[in-house]
C-alpha cells in the first residue's frame, strides 16, 4: 500500500482510514498527552470541589459533597486503568467526565441558583471555564460528529440556565454559542494538522528505519551506526586492534560441483552462523573475500583484551562448524564434498595484533570501511601458516604475550616462518 492511502484522512470523523496507522497515532497521542492527562485527573477534582462550593455557598445552601465526591472518584477511577485501555480510550473517558460534570452544574445552577436568585458571576467561574476549554481542546481527541453532538450538548444545556438567571442577555449565550463554534472549528483543523504532521513523521521514520535496517544488513550494527551518526565520514585513524582471517579449507572442491544456488545457500548459511559468533565476541566483519573472512576486534570501537577475545572467537567459531557438519550430514549437503574425499568442512584462521590505519576508504562514489598495515599482512600470512603446521588456529607471539592465564596455558608453539617484508623470523602459535 501505498504512503498516501495509508495516511489519508477522512475529512468527516478526522480519522486515519487504515487502522493500523489510526492506532498508531492514538498511541502516539497517549504517549504525548499522558502527563497532562494524569495532571488533569488530579487537579479536575479539586477544581470541581472549589467551584460546587463556591455555587452552594452563594447560594446559601449547605454544601452538599456527595455529588462532588462521585465525581471525584469516577474521574480518579481512570488512573488504575491499564495503559493499553488508557491509550485507546482516553479521549472518550475525558470527554465523558467533562459531560457528567456539566450535567451536574446545570443542575446545581437550575435548582439550587435559580432559587436562590443568584446573579453574577465569580472567581469560581472565572477559573472553571478557561481550565475546562484548554483541558477539552487540548486532550480530547478530535473527530467531527461526536464533537459536534459534545459542544452542542454543552451549548443547549448552557443556553436555558443562564436565560433563568437575571441580567443574561441573548447576546451572552450568541457569545457563548460562537465562541464553541469557533473551538470546534480550530480544533477539527487543528486536528487535521497533527494528523497530517505525524503521517509526515511516520513516513521519516519509515524511511529511516528501513536505510538503518539496510546499512546494517550490509555493514553491521557497529559500523552502520557509527555511519549514521558520523555522516559516513569515519575519516582514518591509528588503533591498536587485533585482526584474523578465516578461511574454508579446501574450498574449491567443497563447492565446485554445486549449483550457484546451492553454493550462495551453503555459503549464507555458513556465514551467518559465523557473524553470530564474531558479533557475540565482539569483532567486526571487515570483509568477506569468497570464502574468507577478514575481522577485526577493537574498531571502529575501542575494546579491552581484544586479543582475548579473537582467540576465543576463534575457538567458538570451530565448535559452532562441529555442529554444523552434523546439521549437514543430517541434511545430506555433506554428498557435494564427501564424495570427493572430504569428511567434514574445516576453517582455518590467523591473527594477529598491532597498529593499523582505520577509515572509509575508496572513491568519493564508493568507500569501504577497512584496515591497512603490517598486521593485515601477518594475519593473512599466519592462516595459510596453518597449512604447513597442520593447525587450524595460528597467531602470533604479539598475541601470546596478550592471552590470559587460562588461554596462555593451551597454547603451544609450532616453530617459526619467515615473512616476506619482515626481518627475523615470526613465531607461530596455536590452540
Amino acid at each position: 500500500m501505498e504512503n498516501n492511502q495509508i495516511s489519508r484522512i477522512d475529512r468527516y470523523t478526522c480519522k486515519f482510514e487504515n487502522p493500523v496507522m489510526e492506532e498508531k497515532y492514538i498511541n502516539h497521542l497517549w504517549v504525548n498527552r499522558s502527563k497532562a492527562i494524569n495532571f488533569i485527573l488530579i487537579i479536575f477534582p479539586i477544581v470541581f470541589l472549589f467551584d460546587s462550593y463556591d455555587l452552594y455557598s452563594r447560594a446559601g445552601f449547605s454544601f452538599n459533597i456527595f455529588g462532588p465526591v462521585i465525581f471525584a472518584l469516577i474521574t480518579l477511577s481512570f488512573r488504575f486503568v491499564s495503559d493499553e485501555v488508557k491509550s485507546k480510550y482516553h479521549g472518550f473517558f475525558i470527554g465523558t467526565v467533562f459531560a457528567s460534570y456539566h450535567s451536574f452544574q446545570m443542575y446545581v445552577m437550575l435548582i439550587v441558583m435559580k432559587d436562590a436568585n443568584v446573579t453574577a458571576l465569580t472567581p469560581g467561574d472565572l477559573v472553571l471555564f478557561p481550565f475546562l476549554g484548554v483541558a477539552i481542546f487540548t486532550l480530547f481527541p478530535f473527530n467531527l460528529i461526536p464533537s459536534i453532538a459534545f459542544f452542542s450538548f454543552f451549548a443547549l444545556t448552557i443556553a436555558p440556565p443562564m436565560f433563568s438567571l437575571p441580567g443574561v442577555t441573548t447576546a451572552h449565550i450568541i457569545f457563548i454559542f460562537l465562541t464553541l463554534v469557533l473551538l470546534v472549528y480550530n480544533k477539527w483543523r487543528g486536528e487535521k494538522s497533527s494528523r497530517s504532521d505525524f503521517a509526515k513523521t511516520v513516513s521519516i521514520d519509515d524511511t529511516k528505519n528501513l536505510m538503518q535496517k539496510t546499512l546494517k544488513r550490509y555493514f553491521g550494527d557497529v559500523l552502520s551506526d557509527k555511519m549514521l551518526s558520523d555522516d559516513g565520514a569515519l575519516s582514518g585513524e591509528n588503533k591498536w586492534v587485533t585482526l584474523s582471517f578465516t578461511d574454508l579449507s579446501a574450498y574449491s572442491t567443497i563447492i565446485e560441483h554445486m549449483s550457484p544456488k546451492v553454493a550462495v545457500e551453503f555459503l549464507n548459511e555458513y556465514f551467518t552462523a559465523m557473524h553470530d559468533v564474531i558479533e557475540d565476541h565482539g569483532g567486526h566483519i571487515l570483509n568477506y573475500i569468497g570464502d574468507c573472512m577478514m575481522v577485526v576486534y577493537g574498531a571502529p570501537e575501542e575494546m579491552d583484551n581484544h586479543e582475548n577475545q579473537a582467540i576465543k572467537c576463534a575457538m567458538k567459531m570451530r565448535e559452532k562448524l562441529v555442529e554444523m557438519n552434523s546439521k549437514w550430514d543430517e541434511s545430506e549437503l555433506s554428498r557435494y564434498w564427501s564424495n570427493h574425499g572430504i569428511e567434514k568442512i574445516t576453517a582455518r584462521t590467523g591473527i594477529h595484533t598491532g597498529s593499523i590505519i582505520a577509515g572509509n576508504i575508496g572513491s568519493e562514489r564508493m568507500l569501504q570501511y577497512s584496515a591497512i598495515g603490517d598486521v593485515v599482512n601477518v594475519a593473512s600470512r599466519l592462516e595459510q601458516a596453518n597449512k604447513e603446521f597442520g593447525t587450524d588456529i595460528a597467531f602470533s607471539k604479539e598475541i601470546y604475550t596478550a592471552l590470559t592465564k587460562d588461554l596462555n596455558s593451551e597454547a603451544k608453539s609450532q616453530g617459526s616462518i619467515s615473512l616476506k617484508g619482515r626481518e627475523g623470523e615470526t613465531q607461530v602459535y596455536s590452540i
